[in-house]
């Protein structure tokens, strides 16, 4: 980006919030400038894992019972028109093919989550009707999981494997043609909000616009907005490896159906099966995401892939990257205002491949002054993190945390 722009909305961030928010009003005929610092979807929207699910942090059960029974409702009919907007945007950018729907597996790796995926199964189906999901006892997930050591599986078939690359650039295609004006390599330096406009300055030009989009999550700069968006989240590094082509063998044993599975761990694991016979697995690695470019740092992921898999162990690792997850203080997404004239959609916590789409849906009615109703998602609840200073060591100190318990309890089990 170069020169003066004025507009009537600027989104910084071309990610999946960025983009949908984008739909949503280029649809309502506004003038629309995404300002990206990178390439499209080159933060978090395109370093996951692509893990299409249907669930929250917490299981529908734990949330009735630390929210009340309506607002868990409230959180089931919001994670059904999160899915209703992915497909509607797929849809509309012709991109159906990024999304191969054929099932989201949670394997739980001892007894006690299996129970308490058992209790959300009994819950949806007797609060929401929703019957959709499916238990699998330790037996049928070894078999169509292609590992065993779990106690058993939630299967449900509305979820799937994104390739979130090429939707995101399919959606930024598709938004250039309908009048959309983008730009990548175009960091946002400064935000000055008055009482007209708020003032976005680039490397090499100025922004005005009436009303801003903050689609940044973990990428967010730093003092870039008062109050500081950064003290609401911790930002945790999620790593992933990919192995070289296995043998057509041992790639029909890994989820041969080609659902998608991330498992109860505190600390969870997530595989996928991707086009030539490539074994994905994600998870945990170095959480600063400093050692990102070492791949040393990958090694205890590489392990777990072993482990979990011992028939593709020793298969060559192709390639491996790491993305910024936004993590908030309850394990909620927000969306809300800052101002008059800014708004935000962050904290997504690992679950932003759906509920991104909903949240930059909102982001952008906000900015059109339009009602919206986000339940325990709106920006009453987003918290700022207490010592500030300290959340990197104590991130890093309930990382080994949870590890422990981890391994405690599939010991026990």
């Amino acid at each position: 980006m170069s020169g003066d722009i004025t507009c009537d909305v600027a989104i910084i961030g071309a990610g999946f919030t960025g983009l949908s928010a984008a739909d949503h009003l280029i649809s309502k005929d506004r003038e629309i400038v995404v300002l990206e610092a990178g390439d499209v979807a080159e933060g978090a929207s395109g370093r996951t894992a692509g893990m299409v699910g249907t669930r929250y942090k917490l299981g529908w059960a734990a949330l009735a019972r630390t929210y009340g029974p309506d607002q868990a409702r409230r959180l089931h009919a919001l994670m059904c028109h999160a899915h209703a907007r992915l497909h509607e945007l797929l849809e509309r950018y012709d991109a159906s093919d990024c999304f191969d729907q054929r099932g989201q597996l949670i394997p739980a790796h001892h007894r006690a989550p299996l129970k308490e995926l058992q209790d959300d199964a009994k819950w949806l189906a007797s609060e929401v009707g929703d019957d959709a999901p499916t238990l699998l006892d330790a037996e049928q997930f070894a078999r169509v999981g292609g590992t065993s050591g779990y106690a058993g599986a939630w299967f449900d078939s509305r979820g799937g494997g994104l390739q979130p690359v090429e939707y995101c650039r399919a959606l930024a295609h598709g938004l250039l043609d309908r009048g959309v004006r983008m730009f990548t390599r175009s960091r946002v330096m400064t935000l000055e909000e008055t009482d007209d406009a708020v003032s976005l300055t680039t490397r090499n030009g100025l922004v005005r616009a009436r009303h801003v989009i903050l689609a940044t999550n973990a990428y967010t700069p730093p003092a870039l907005v008062e109050p500081d968006m950064t003290r609401q989240l911790v930002p945790v590094s999620a790593s992933m490896v990919v192995t070289e082509p296995l043998s057509t063998s041992v790639a029909r044993t890994i989820l041969p159906d080609g659902q998608v599975a991330s498992d109860t761990r505190r600390l969870l694991h997530a595989f996928r099966m991707l086009p030539g016979d490539r074994l994905l697995f994600a998870g945990r690695a170095d959480i600063t995401g400093r050692r990102a470019h070492e791949p040393d740092s990958y090694l205890p992921l590489e392990q777990a892939l072993a482990c979990t898999f011992p028939q593709a162990a020793g298969t060559p690792i192709a390639f491996r990257w790491s993305g910024l997850v936004g993590v908030s203080r309850d394990g909620f997404p927000h969306v809300g205002r800052i101002g008059r004239r800014v708004s935000y959609a962050m904290g997504y916590s690992g679950r932003g491949v759906v509920l991104a789409q909903l949240l930059g849906l909102f982001a952008a009615k906000l900015a059109l002054d339009q009602p919206i109703e986000a339940g325990v998602m709106d920006e009453r609840r987003f918290l700022p993190w207490p010592a500030r200073r300290l959340r990197i060591p104590v991130m890093q100190l309930m990382t080994w945390l949870y590890g422990h318990l981890d391994r405690r309890e599939l010991a026990r089990a």
